[in-house]
Formats: C-alpha cells, structure tokens, sequence
C-alpha cells in the first residue's frame, strides 16, 4: 500500500516553475523527493558530475593497488620495489593536483577547468 496519500497542490509562476525544476534536475532528484526533502529541513546539494565518478572509481583502484602493495610489504618482511610505491604516490599527486583544479581553483563563468591539468587522465 501506498505510504503517502495526501496530495498537495502547490502554484507557482513560470519563473519559479522553472527554477524548481532545474533544482530537482540537478539535485538528481523527482520533483516530489525534492519538495518532500525541502520541507524535512534537508540541505540538499547538486548531484557530482560524471567527473567526480570517474575520480572515485580511480581513487578505488589506487586504494586496490596501496592494499595490495601492503599485502606484498607484510609477506615479504617490509620488501617493496620502491618504483611502485613512488609511481602509485606520483599518481595520487596528480588526482590530486587534478580534483583541485576541477572542483576548487575558481573559474570564469562558462569556462571550464577541465582538460587544461595535463596529468588528468579521466
């Protein structure tokens, strides 16, 4: 059975019609999740682009590949072929160089910031 049944009906001008939806759009939510989490006091935030994604899904194989480097150190008594551990850092330091200039460094409006770090490989 349904959980909500009281239906309310809310009048808006187009102006406003417009910018809820597009603050529905870009919270990623249904207009009604949007206006139910508005009025339960949740401070809603844009949904990440698909950067943030690919950022994340690297940041997983990075820590993957930290694990399993730390397998290896514990098996073999603290011996790790130092050129990993410094490629692994070199491209830890490059997404991060990358997500600050993505999501920190601030930018003109209309401009983008992504694809001027060279290192960025997403």
């Amino acid at each position: 059975m349904r959980e909500r049944t009281n239906k309310v009906n809310v009048f808006l001008n187009e102006e406003e019609k417009i910018i809820f939806e597009e603050k529905a759009r870009r919270a990623g939510l249904s207009k009604s999740e949007f206006f139910r989490k508005i009025i339960l006091d949740y401070k809603l935030k844009e949904q990440p682009d698909e950067r943030f994604y690919e950022i994340l899904s690297q940041l997983r194989g990075m820590a993957n590949n930290l694990n399993q480097m730390a397998r290896v150190y514990q098996r073999n008594e603290g011996y790790v072929r130092d050129y990993k551990i410094q490629s692994l850092f070199d491209e830890v330091r490059d997404l991060v160089l990358s997500l600050q200039e993505v999501y920190i460094v601030p930018q003109k409006e209309g401009a983008s910031n992504y694809g001027n770090n060279k290192n960025l490989e997403i």
